[in-house]
């Protein structure tokens, strides 16, 4: 139920109030049945991504996995001199820790990005999370042959909001970028990714590509549900990304450069009162 009362004094003076009572139930019940649906249509977002991140995931685990054994075969060799070099399998010991730590960061970061779960506000340092992105997606830009140039701003203010869903922005647009400069032969693939702190206490955060551009008369059309302009897109992503960023109270774009290529930006307030749910505030009784 929700509920208005305003009070006034009538003619004699007597306290007098006038309200008015009305059943919100089914709108409730709506705007529940479209969270739903938004953070369904989030999690299939997320999924399609998984098969392109394969290469990346592979790589990043790898990578402390041979550390590992490396140094647990240097640490015995160490164990098995005459005398024995203490000192160094100490040591070896804990670059193998480290490096177990840094297998076990990966997998945490890859379960929390494509894991299925609501909309959750936390302090969210930008900068950082969009670097977890950069680090999942490295290989994949590295074996398209993209330069990826980051300008992350160094006072860059914490902001509220959902750390998963905006780092599923993050990743949606550096895969378009990446995927923008495929046919990409005469100059260098090259990607700006960009934080900054702008006027009104909000974050923004821009990816700059050097890729085909977008058309002047399409550009409202690209965050349309299922329109795409790739062969194979489901035209889901920049839908559900430009939803998450409104839900944040912000606002997603894109725009043509002056020179090649196009840039998407997102811009959030980092304010905690600014950063709601998706369903309205209301009075009840």
């Amino acid at each position: 139920l929700h509920m208005v009362a305003h009070g006034t004094r009538g003619p004699d003076g007597q306290p007098e109030y006038v309200g008015a009572l009305q059943d919100v139930t089914e709108r409730r019940l709506s705007e529940e049945a479209l969270a739903k649906v938004r953070a369904e249509l989030a999690h299939v977002a997320r999924v399609t991504t998984l098969g392109a991140l394969t290469a990346s995931i592979a790589h990043e685990v790898n990578q402390p996995l041979s550390g590992i054994i490396t140094n647990a075969g240097t640490c015995l060799r160490m164990l098995d001199a005459n005398p024995p070099n203490v000192d160094g399998a100490r040591e070896t010991a804990r670059r193998t820790i480290r490096d177990g730590n840094r297998a076990s960061d990966v997998i945490t970061r890859l379960r929390a990005l494509f894991s299925k779960k609501e909309f959750s506000l936390e302090s969210v340092d930008l900068n950082e999370a969009t670097r977890e992105v950069i680090t999942l997606s490295r290989s994949e830009l590295q074996r398209n042959r993209v330069v990826l140039q980051s300008e992350l701003a160094d006072d860059l203010p914490n902001l509220t909001g959902d750390r998963v869903q905006l780092q599923q922005v993050i990743l949606n647009l550096l895969r378009n970028a990446s995927d923008a400069m495929v046919d990409v032969h005469d100059r260098p693939r090259q990607l700006l990714v960009k934080t900054e702190q702008m006027d009104g206490d909000r974050v923004r955060l821009t990816v700059r590509d050097a890729g085909i551009g977008v058309d002047p008369q399409v550009v409202d059309k690209l965050f349309d549900a299922f329109y795409t302009t790739k062969r194979d897109g489901m035209g889901i992503g920049l839908s559900v990304s430009r939803s998450i960023i409104e839900r944040h109270h912000g606002r997603l774009w894109a725009e043509r450069n002056d020179g090649p290529g196009a840039t998407f930006a997102f811009l959030v307030p980092r304010d905690p009162e600014n950063v709601t749910d998706a369903a309205p505030v209301m009075r009840h009784s």
